[in-house]
C-alpha cells in the first residue's frame, strides 16, 4: 500500500488542477481548492503528500498538451490500484478507452461489462473517478444525450467534450 502520493499544481486556462501520483503512476487529478483544503483526501485518506513538481513534470506537460490539443491520447501510467472497488476500477479501465472527441452512453459501458450491475452502479463507479481527463469520464454521458453529472459540474464536462470536438475538426 503507498502510503505516500507527490504532487504539483498547474494552471490551465485559468483554472488551477491539483496533480497527485504514486511511484506506480498518476492517481487523482482536480481542481486545486480555493479554501486551501485537499480533497484528495476524500479518496484516499491517510496519505502523506509531498509537493514534487520534477515527478509530477511529465504529467503536468502532458495535460497541458491535451488543452493545447497536441494530445489525444495519454502516455503516462495511471494508478487506481487503491481506488475503490474492484468493479469501479474496471468501469473506469474500460472509460479508460473511450476515443478523443466521442462520447458513450453509462449503459454503453454498463453492457460492455460482464459484471455490470446496474448502470446507476456504472454512473457512480464513474462519477467517483480520481483522475479527471486521463481517463476520460467526461466522455461518458446520458442515454438521452444530456451531459449527466461530473466532480467539475455539468459546464465543465461540455467544454472538455466540445474542446475534443474543436481539436478533431481542426485537424481532420
Amino acid at each position: 500500500m503507498t502510503e505516500v502520493f507527490y504532487y504539483d499544481t498547474t494552471t490551465i486556462n485559468d483554472q488551477e488542477y491539483f496533480l497527485a501520483a504514486t511511484n506506480l503512476g498518476i492517481a487523482y487529478l482536480g481542481l486545486k481548492s480555493q479554501d486551501n483544503s485537499t480533497p484528495i483526501f476524500g479518496f484516499y485518506p491517510n496519505k502523506m503528500l509531498i509537493h514534487d513538481p520534477k515527478r509530477l513534470e511529465p504529467y503536468v506537460k502532458e495535460l497541458k498538451e491535451y488543452f493545447a490539443g497536441k494530445r489525444r491520447k495519454f502516455d503516462v501510467p495511471i494508478d487506481i490500484s487503491e481506488f475503490g472497488t474492484a468493479f469501479q476500477r474496471n468501469v473506469l479501465e474500460v472509460v479508460k478507452k473511450v476515443p478523443y472527441g466521442t462520447t458513450v452512453s453509462y449503459g454503453d459501458i454498463a453492457t460492455s461489462l460482464e459484471n455490470a450491475r446496474s448502470v446507476r452502479a456504472v454512473a457512480h463507479a464513474v462519477a467517483l473517478n480520481p483522475v479527471l481527463i486521463f481517463i476520460p469520464c467526461h466522455r461518458i454521458i446520458m442515454s438521452n444525450g444530456k451531459p449527466g453529472g461530473y466532480r467539475l459540474g455539468p459546464k465543465e464536462k461540455i467544454r472538455l467534450i466540445n474542446l475534443e470536438k474543436s481539436y478533431l475538426r481542426e485537424h481532420s
